[in-house]
């Protein structure tokens, strides 16, 4: 494994010489370097491929342009701008209004299922407390999301304005600071960081919102801060190469 310098190499933004990796591989890498590029939606988009190239799926062959094109200019945009490049750089002029056209779609989408997300979150915590649920939505509500991420900040939801709760895992900033508490130079240390938002999950309202564009459309996908621990301190390893 090279920990990614062959994507850097291969995006133009290292020096060095590329070697062959998966896709998968490919689709995570790029999930990480390149926000908010979607490895979910870049395996949605190769599966279906390789179903038209390499097996006897239909793939693409039969699906019309408008179904998924919103979807993979969505994410070849991304890595565009990440590499200092635009649309124009990479589509010949005459397709440019239909890219154009499949972003904006790609753009209404979202904000419907947000919108969507939202309103029937609110009508099932009205149901509720009215106790007018049917039994498939009592199931439904009982149902519990938890996501198993190291980190987690209580922000409001944008449903109910209940308590929600933003999960998230990697580390994109941190911040620490020494001070001598004693006489006797006792320090101590404060760290503070602040974590790639991953989902928002609401106990009250049952509001779940699972994909980096959903958060962004909530305006909540700036990352959040956290109290971290001496053990989240990254500490320079030095060789002795002698």
């Amino acid at each position: 494994m090279d920990d990614g310098k062959s994507l850097l190499v291969a995006a133009g933004l290292a020096q060095g010489s590329a070697t062959s990796v998966q896709a998968k591989a490919v689709w995570s890498r790029c999930q990480r370097v390149f926000k908010p590029f979607s490895e979910s939606e870049a395996k949605l988009l190769a599966h279906g491929r390789n179903e038209y190239i390499h097996a006897a799926g239909v793939g693409f062959d039969a699906i019309p342009e408008h179904a998924w094109w919103p979807s993979f200019w969505s994410q070849a945009v991304i890595l565009l701008h990440h590499i200092g490049k635009s649309i124009e750089d990479y589509v010949d002029a005459r397709y440019l209004e239909v890219v154009n056209g499949a972003l904006a779609t790609r753009q209404e989408t979202l904000r419907q299922q947000f919108e969507a997300r939202i309103e029937r979150a609110r009508t099932m915590l009205s149901q509720a407390e009215s106790e007018t649920l049917s039994p498939r939505q009592l199931r439904e509500r009982e149902l519990w999301s938890f996501y198993a991420t190291r980190y987690n900040s209580d922000v409001e939801c944008p449903a109910c304005a209940d308590v929600a709760t933003l999960y998230g895992d990697e580390v994109v900033n941190r911040d620490v600071t020494y001070e001598t508490i004693d006489d006797w130079g006792e320090v101590d240390v404060q760290v503070t960081l602040w974590i790639e938002p991953r989902a928002l999950f609401c106990d009250h309202c049952r509001l779940e919102l699972n994909d980096y564009d959903l958060l962004v459309e909530a305006k909540l996908a700036e990352a959040f801060e956290v109290e971290g621990t001496a053990d989240d301190i990254e500490y320079e390893v030095e060789y002795n190469n002698e």
